[in-house]
C-alpha cells in the first residue's frame, strides 16, 4: 500500500475533514503515527496526553502576557495534533474502542472549556474590564460551541448517508447501553463506566434537542448535493477556530478572535444553516 493510500485510510473521509486538518494537522500526525506504529502505544494513551496539553493551553492563556499567549498556542497546537493522531492510529491499526470515541469527545469539550476560561482571565488582565471581558468571552464560547455542533451534526449525517460510517442517535444509545451492560458484567473500571454512562446521558439529551431527519436520498445524490456545503461548514469547525486563535495570539490580539467568532462566525453559521435546510428539504419524503 502506498503512503498516499495509507494516509487516506487513516482519515474519516477526505471530503469530511476540515481543510486545515487536511493540509496541516493530519499530515503531521500521520508522520508521528508512522514513527510509533510498531510500538505498544495505544490511541487512548495518546488521547490522555492530548488532554493534558489541552488543559495546559487554558492555564497558559490565563496568564495573559504575550509570552504565555504564545506558549498557550503552542500547547493548543500540540493538543490538536495528538487529537488527530489518536484517531488515525486507531483507524490504521483497527484497534479503536467505544471508550476511545467517548474519550475523544471528552477531550474536545474539556479543552474548549479550559481555553475559554483562560481567555476570559487573560482578557480581564489585558483590558482591566472584567464585565466586558467575560461577556465577550462567554458569547464567543457559546458561539463556537454552536458552530462546531452544527458542523459535527451535518458531517455525521453526511458520513451516515454518503458512506454508511455513522450511526443515528438511537443506534448510538443502544450501542453504548450494550457497552454499559458489558462493563458491568465483566467488571469494567469505574472511569470507563463513568465515561460510557455520561455519553449515554449526553446522547439522550442530544436526541431531545435534535430534530430527527428521515431523508429519501441515495449515497451518490446526497454526496453530490452536500459535498460543497460540508466543506464550507468545516470553515467554522474546531480546527479553524484553533488556528484563528493562534494567529490572533501571535499578533497579541486575542480580542479579535473573540469578536470575529461572535460576528463573522455566527453570520456564516446562519447563512449555511439556511442553505443546508433548503438542501435537506429536497430529500424529505413527500407525504
Amino acid at each position: 500500500m502506498s503512503l498516499t493510500s495509507e494516509f487516506k485510510q487513516s482519515l474519516k473521509t477526505v471530503d469530511s475533514e476540515e481543510i486545515l486538518d487536511l493540509v496541516i494537522f493530519r499530515p503531521l500526525s500521520f508522520v508521528l503515527v508512522k514513527l510509533i506504529y510498531s510500538t505498544n502505544i495505544t490511541p487512548n494513551q495518546i488521547s490522555s496526553v492530548a488532554l493534558i496539553f489541552g488543559i495546559l493551553s487554558g492555564v497558559l492563556y490565563g496568564f495573559g502576557t504575550y509570552e504565555f499567549l504564545l506558549l498557550g498556542s503552542a500547547s493548543f497546537f500540540i493538543c490538536n495534533t495528538l487529537d488527530c493522531m489518536d484517531g488515525q492510529l486507531a483507524r490504521l491499526k483497527k484497534n479503536g474502542t467505544k471508550i476511545g470515541r467517548v474519550i475523544d469527545g471528552f477531550i474536545d469539550y474539556t479543552t474548549s472549556v479550559s481555553v475559554f476560561l483562560g481567555l476570559g482571565i487573560a482578557m480581564t488582565k489585558i483590558t482591566g474590564d472584567p464585565i466586558y471581558s467575560w461577556i465577550l468571552t462567554v458569547a464567543a464560547g457559546i458561539s463556537k460551541a454552536l458552530q462546531n455542533m452544527l458542523f459535527d451534526n451535518y458531517r455525521n449525517l453526511y458520513l451516515e448517508i454518503a458512506y454508511g460510517k455513522a450511526s443515528d442517535i438511537d443506534a448510538e444509545i443502544l450501542e453504548y447501553s450494550e457497552e454499559w451492560d458489558r462493563l458491568n458484567r465483566e467488571g469494567g473500571s469505574f472511569t470507563d463506566k463513568l465515561l460510557v454512562r455520561s455519553y449515554i446521558g449526553y446522547s439522550k439529551i442530544q436526541k431531545k434537542l435534535t430534530k430527527h431527519l428521515t431523508l429519501n436520498a441515495t449515497a451518490q445524490s446526497y454526496k453530490e448535493k452536500n459535498k460543497l456545503i460540508l466543506r464550507l461548514w468545516s470553515w467554522i469547525g474546531s480546527t479553524t477556530h484553533m488556528v484563528a486563535l493562534i494567529v490572533c495570539a501571535v499578533f497579541n490580539r486575542i480580542d479579535i478572535y473573540l469578536i470575529l467568532t461572535v460576528t463573522i462566525g455566527n453570520l456564516i453559521m446562519i447563512i449555511l444553516k439556511l442553505w443546508q435546510d433548503k438542501i435537506l428539504k429536497e430529500f424529505k419524503p413527500v407525504n
